[in-house]
């Protein structure tokens, strides 16, 4: 049967362990306070035609995705349902100069607009969901290196 280290030890232990939670509490915590305020600063609403929140103010992972899934659905139907890489072969078709050239360049920077906007989206969430795991993770070794350093070592 093995024993457990000493008392001493575990506190040591405990004591970093809760120092790292309390470095996580507080970086996931700011993490997330930072995206959030970003996004709030951008004034973005989330548009009528979303299928969920229309009309809430973009200020969290919800509403983000929500605005994401928007600006996807619009801009496919701005292309015609068209992908870049079909718009991509529909221009070697076409006449250089002709308006249907001049439509399709338009449906092209249209769906590149909105692919950039939904990335940054996108991105916000991931930053949200990365921020609330470092922030769990810190809960977690807060409580544990709270128990370790009051071990007696029995």
């Amino acid at each position: 049967m093995t024993s457990l280290p000493p008392a001493s030890v575990l506190r040591r232990i405990g004591g970093l362990t809760l120092a790292a939670g309390s470095v996580f509490l507080a970086g996931g915590a700011g993490a997330w306070l930072t995206v959030a305020k970003q996004l709030r600063a951008e004034n973005i609403t989330v548009p009528g035609n979303a299928p969920a929140l229309a009309g809430r103010p973009v200020r969290g992972p919800v509403t983000a995705y929500v605005e994401a899934l928007v600006i996807k659905g619009n801009a496919e139907r701005g292309a015609g349902g068209r992908t870049f890489a079909e718009i991509s072969d529909a221009l070697r078709a076409v006449e250089k100069g002709s308006d249907e050239e001049r439509e399709l360049r338009a449906q092209s920077a249209a769906l590149s607009t909105a692919a950039s906007l939904r990335t940054a989206l996108l991105t916000s969430v991931l930053a949200y969901g990365v921020s609330a795991l470092v922030t769990g993770l810190g809960a977690f070794f807060v409580v544990t290196g709270s128990l370790l350093r009051r071990s007696d070592g029995r």
